[in-house]
């Protein structure tokens, strides 16, 4: 398989994956019988999902870099050092059914989607828009540049993207995990 075929299968999964979460929070949202629906699952379910989503992304992250060779910058290692943790709390949490990791979890993502969001802005000036901005991660340091990189998929998805959609998709997920507690608390 191709690099281009790869992150045509990558994105186009990741806007499904996308889609859905974002459809599930407008329906979190509007209609109570849903609501009800997600606060019946348990919390072993919706951290394996946060996990599910959370693994997937870290071995399409190693397929980049070690399949395609695909440099990885510091703003793709920063985003990891935020993503990596996740996994490892949710699967965890899954396991001893504990409730409040979706604290350290949805915190983890949020400062993970300011890396990415403010990751994609550089390449989507530059890969994109073709302006020539200086990319804080391509002074020439150990670590590639960021313009080194060779994803821009539908012409705007880069990997930074990508690392927004699934950071979004894990702040979803923490929310109804918080919202699940806030029903029990309020029911007892």
């Amino acid at each position: 398989m191709t690099l281009e075929t790869y992150s045509v299968l990558v994105s186009i999964g990741l806007f499904l994956l996308s889609a859905v979460m974002v459809l599930c929070l407008v329906l979190y949202a509007f209609i109570p019988a849903f609501r009800s629906h997600v606060h019946a699952h348990s919390y072993a379910a919706l951290y394996g999902s946060m996990a599910s989503i959370v693994l997937l992304a870290i071995g399409g992250a190693l397929v980049y870099q070690l399949a395609y060779l695909t440099p990885v910058c510091e703003l793709c290692w920063w985003q990891r050092i935020f993503l990596f943790p996740i996994a490892v709390i949710a699967l965890v949490a899954a396991w001893y059914r504990t409730k409040e990791a979706h604290v350290m979890a949805g915190v983890l993502a949020l400062i993970g989607l300011f890396y990415a969001s403010y990751h994609y802005y550089y390449h989507f000036q530059g890969l994109v828009l073709g302006n020539k901005l200086a990319l804080p991660c391509s002074s020439g340091g150990l670590l590639p540049a960021c313009t080194d990189s060779p994803i821009l998929t539908f012409g705007f998805v880069t990997i930074p993207f990508m690392g927004i959609l699934v950071f979004a998709t894990i702040l979803i997920l923490a929310f109804f995990v918080h919202r699940k507690i806030e029903s029990e608390r309020t029911k007892s």
